[in-house]
């Protein structure tokens, strides 16, 4: 018989394991292919569609200054600049120019008029009705902007519809901006914006809303350079948002180094001017919370990577080491025939090539067809699956031929299954001792860090390369050092099962106890792809618990809803008492929020004012955060009040001009402001009686009066407020005002509360951080103000959370209802909310509802807009996958293992046979013996995969999502369903391959005739 003939009658004598060696490469191929690959896309999918998804200033950043005598060199300068600076590194950019509102006139309707010139807008904007500008009626007039056809001396404009059909303007008419030389815009066209959200319009709230109170418009003119005579402040603009190619993680960050620096160099142009430059837009956060998240998943992806490796190079050590145990005679034998031990080296080279070669082309050929079925037309990952394949091929022909050689140097051979001397066991130890040090090492540096991220000496978030690999290293060296675990384990078993009388089981715990290493690899395979599966389950677990609550902490509601343009409450105010998501079928709840910074002393907070009696209808984190707060005392008005009448008594010097202005202030029934006009009396006359109609509103509330001069060049007076009437009837004293107020030029407002007295400190919680940060705990006293409207309010803390819902750590919640009365008794202007919450089951059918028509400048939001699933999503995924192919591996393992005993046990088989023992009785020891190491195995791996979770998984759950304040807790959760899925199938395969093993040892038993050395 040839050399070759020898080494392929070798090779099939142990197919089995052979085969099992072709199963882990190629699911090895398959797999690190497509978790590589899919990583890689996921990662720059998820950037492209967090960049797409960024609305109004979150997407974009803006430049403005006035606009130079100079317009042009003011341009050519700042585009020097931008082309420099954004271009190259992705982004685009627009110019515009903006006037502050101007006295316009069209007929008898006067207001004022905000103009645009702005060469892009027509590219994110339709028709209505007419033309653009440029367009109307052919070529523009030289120097004017108006059409052909136009009267000498106009402007084209087109207006937004909706500011058209509040101010009643058709094509063709004719608006008169004020000034010492008017000018006159002629109608050609009416626009709407094709996405309001869209970031280049920087969520301007007179785009979407048309009319607002600071004045109308956007007038679209085609030129600049009409816009340079009027008599108001003009701006020009630069806006910058990422562009529509391809954003790569290099590319997205060399944009975020450079945003910072366009202002300075903006500012160092000669041509740009220095009057009042400014940059706004929040593009820098929104590209610093994707960076962060991106890093996120660099230091959460390499898990699943290193679990596949860790758990395919180890299943093909096992299964190299199987075939060395059970081929412990043929070296001696092929040596003792005159073969060396490097040929021998050399032969088991070519039968690993043989093997793995094959199963990796196969492997990655597969991955490539299922990537590209899963994402058609997607780009090529060749190169990533000729890497893998690569290292596949060699790790398996490595791991096979080097444990050949090194059997093959022997200078003394033992039978298969018996111990192979002190210098591999010490050899073993000390590879055991290695991994424990490095895991050791690994874990200090995870603790150290609280993460594998760490800021390096430039501020930039990066994964250390230490860190990363505890989690992994942790999970190997716990399951090296429980398959030690093993023999002992064995041992007792066999102590027990000697106790009692029969074969079964005391024959098969014997077996274990003195053929420990045979089983020691399929054992160490099941505890790795069960802690494997543990550890995946309790980050996912924890990871999804914490990612809520996050979410939950950032936008409050299931849906949030900010308003644009909201300040203080000046006159009736028609969303205050009127909730436009009221009739909206899938709401359940929608709540008025009041969302602006305020002060104590110089530290900054961010103020959340909501009701807080039905916060709890928003979920349990806002339940949690007002469980302290106490409910609002204040006294609803009857139902069905339709007037409220007030006597009021004014006192001055006699011959005082003017007139008084009194105003009703109420609350909503969340506790939102309104100032509802109650008429007015003239100073001369004295007395009257102010009397306000009442919206048909549930809940209202009074809160107190106002009183406004007006028409008087000088003089005080003195408002005295009487009895209140609600519907002729008198008030409810709890409803009654008895006090005055003085009125002058220089103070024309006043105003006097329902009741009279010193109100209480309001009720606050506290975020962690804020609290930490004032070093304020319950029952402490506070002042903080509202920068919004600058009243000052005393307050009490109620509470300390780990962060208020929609502000965070640095958050000061209160209740709205309490704010506002707070803030009309200090004088001062009371916020108007700023926010709605919405409460729903389908927040992202709500939330598209809103943004597709919107009723005025708004943005809508939703807690899974904040989540970090969509970049860490796949992950996670690939966690569960690599957890998935170590339990493969771990059955391909005892597949392997079940080959090997039937080979090596042949001639148990044919004695105990011999000696009695039934076929049946074989069988259900054999099959015993494989459930008693696999059920032990798989304990061993679930409690080696819960340490290795308590030990990391809640850093890791943390660092998976960016920006959640530090004092919201991490709480492990095991998500059960995958996890018991993926238990019962690895269990239940394994179960069929022992009863396959069971019923093979059962019929060769049965098989009369048969000699040992036929096997």
């Amino acid at each position: 018989m040839g050399a070759t003939s020898t080494a392929v009658a070798r090779a099939n004598a142990h197919r089995g394991v052979f085969a099992s060696i072709g199963a882990v490469v190629l699911v090895l191929a398959f797999l690190g292919t497509a978790v590589v690959d899919s990583l890689a896309n996921a990662s720059h999918a998820a950037l492209a569609d967090g960049l797409a998804s960024a609305t109004g200033t979150d997407g974009a950043a803006r430049w403005q200054i006035r606009m130079a005598a100079d317009a042009d060199a003011q341009a050519e300068a700042a585009a020097s600049v931008l082309d420099r600076m954004l271009v190259p590194n992705g982004a685009v950019w627009s110019r515009s120019v903006q006037t502050a509102p101007v006295d316009a006139s069209s007929g008898e309707t006067a207001f004022d008029a905000v103009l645009l010139a702005d060469p892009s807008a027509e590219g994110r904007a339709e028709l209505v009705d007419g033309a653009w500008p440029e367009d109307a009626n052919g070529t523009a007039d030289a120097g004017t902007g108006a059409g052909a056809g136009a009267p000498a001396g106009t402007v084209a404009t087109a207006v937004q519809a909706e500011a058209a059909r509040e101010l009643g303007l058709d094509l063709g008419d004719v608006i008169v901006l004020g000034g010492a030389e008017p000018v006159r815009l002629l109608v050609v066209g009416t626009w709407e914006p094709t996405d309001p959200s869209d970031p280049a319009w920087f969520a301007a709230p007179i785009v979407s809303a048309g009319v607002l109170e600071e004045g109308a418009g956007p007038f679209l003119v085609a030129d600049d350079a009409d816009l340079a005579g009027l008599p108001a402040a003009v701006v020009v603009r630069w806006t910058a948002t990422p562009g529509p190619d391809a954003m790569t993680p290099e590319r997205v960050a060399d944009l975020r180094a450079a945003l910072p620096n366009v202002e300075p160099a903006l500012r160092a142009q000669d041509g740009i001017g220095a009057d009042g430059l400014g940059a706004s837009g929040a593009l820098i956060a929104t590209l610093d919370r994707l960076l962060a998240g991106l890093t996120t998943v660099r230091a959460i992806a390499p898990l699943s990577v290193l679990l596949i490796v860790v758990a395919g190079f180890a299943a093909l050590d096992r299964l190299a080491a199987l075939l060395t145990a059970a081929r412990r005679g043929e070296p001696l034998l092929l040596r003792a025939r005159g073969a060396s031990a490097p040929r021998i080296a050399r032969t088991a080279a070519g039968e690993a090539v043989a093997v793995a070669g094959p199963a990796a082309i196969l492997g990655v050929a597969f991955a490539e067809t299922a990537l590209s079925a899963v994402r058609p037309g997607g780009p090529g990952t060749w190169p990533v699956a000729g890497g893998v394949a690569a290292a596949c091929l060699l790790g398996a022909v490595a791991l096979d031929d080097g444990r050949a050689w090194w059997d093959a140097t022997r200078p003394m051979l033992r039978g298969s299954g018996d111990e192979v001397g002190r210098i591999p066991r010490a050899a073993a130890a000390g590879g055991v001792l290695l991994v424990v040090v490095a895991a050791a090492v690994s874990l200090w540096q995870f603790r150290l860090y609280g993460s594998p991220l760490v800021v390096n000496a430039s501020g930039v978030l990066e994964v250390d390369p230490i860190a990363v690999l505890a989690p992994m290293l942790v999970l190997v060296a716990l399951a090296l050092l429980g398959n030690g675990l093993v023999s002992p384990v064995a041992a007792a078993l066999e102590r027990l099962a000697a106790a009692r009388p029969g074969l079964v089981p005391a024959l098969p715990m014997r077996q274990l106890a003195r053929r420990g290493g045979l089983y020691a690899s399929a054992s160490l395979m099941t505890m790795l792809g069960v802690g494997a599966l543990t550890l995946a389950a309790t980050f996912a677990g924890s990871w999804q618990a914490f990612d809520r609550a996050a979410s939950a902490v950032e936008v409050g509601g299931d849906v949030r809803v900010a308003y644009a343009a909201r300040t203080v409450v000046h006159d009736a105010d028609p969303l205050a008492l009127d909730d436009p998501f009221a009739g909206l079928g899938p709401v359940e709840a929608s709540l008025p929020v009041f969302s602006g910074e305020a002060r104590i002393g110089s530290d900054p907070a961010t103020l959340i004012a909501l009701p807080a009696s039905d916060a709890a209808r928003l979920g349990p984190a806002l339940a949690a955060a007002t469980a302290d707060l106490p409910p609002v005392g204040a006294i609803d008005l009857p139902a069905g009040a339709s007037t409220i009448d007030v006597a009021v008594r004014l006192s001055a010097a006699e011959g005082t001009p003017g007139e008084v202005a009194v105003s009703a202030w109420v609350l909503g029934s969340g506790g939102e402001a309104s100032r509802l006009p109650a008429g007015s009396i003239q100073v001369g006359a004295g007395v009257g009686i102010a009397q306000v109609e009442l919206p048909d509103v549930a809940g209202l509330r009074l809160l107190g009066f106002d009183a406004s001069l007006a028409q008087s060049r000088g003089g005080e007076v003195t408002v005295q407020f009487g009895a209140v009437s609600i519907d002729g009837s008198p008030a409810a004293s709890a409803l009654q005002v008895d006090g005055e107020t003085r009125l002058a030029p220089d103070r024309p407002v006043g105003r006097v509360a329902v009741g009279g007295e010193e109100s209480d400190p309001v009720p606050v919680v506290l975020g962690a951080a804020l609290a930490g940060r004032i070093e304020a705990g319950p029952g402490d006293a506070l002042a903080f103000r509202i920068l919004t409207g600058g009243a000052d309010i005393d307050a009490i803390v109620a509470d300390v959370v780990p962060a208020v819902p929609g502000a965070g750590g640095m958050g000061l919640l209160a209740d709205l209802a309490e704010i506002s009365a707070a803030a009309f008794a200090d004088g001062s202007g009371v916020p108007a909310y700023t926010e709605r919450w919405l409460a729903t089951q389908e927040p992202a059918e709500v939330a598209d509802g809103i943004r597709e028509d919107p009723s005025v400048a708004l943005t809508a939001s939703t807690r899974s807009d904040a989540s970090s699933a969509p970049l860490l999503g796949p992950a996670v995924s690939a966690l569960w996958a690599g957890a998935a192919a170590a339990l493969l591996f771990a059955a391909v393992a005892l597949a392997a293992l079940t080959t090997a005993l039937a080979r090596a046990r042949f001639g148990e088989v044919v004695v105990l046979r011999a000696l009695g023992m039934p076929a049946r009785m074989q069988g259900r020891a054999r099959l015993a013996e494989l459930a008693v190491s696999l059920v032990t195995a798989a304990l061993v791996g679930i409690v080696i995969g819960a340490l290795t979770a308590v030990a990391t998984v809640r850093d890791l759950a943390r660092a998976a999502v960016a920006g959640a304040p530090g004092a919201l807790p991490v709480d492990l959760a095991l998500d059960v369903l995958p996890w018991v899925v993926g238990l019962v199938a690895f269990l239940g395969i394994s179960t069929a391959i022992g009863a396959a093993a069971a019923a093979s040892v059962r019929r060769l038993a049965a098989t009369h005739g048969i000699r040992e050395e036929e096997r």
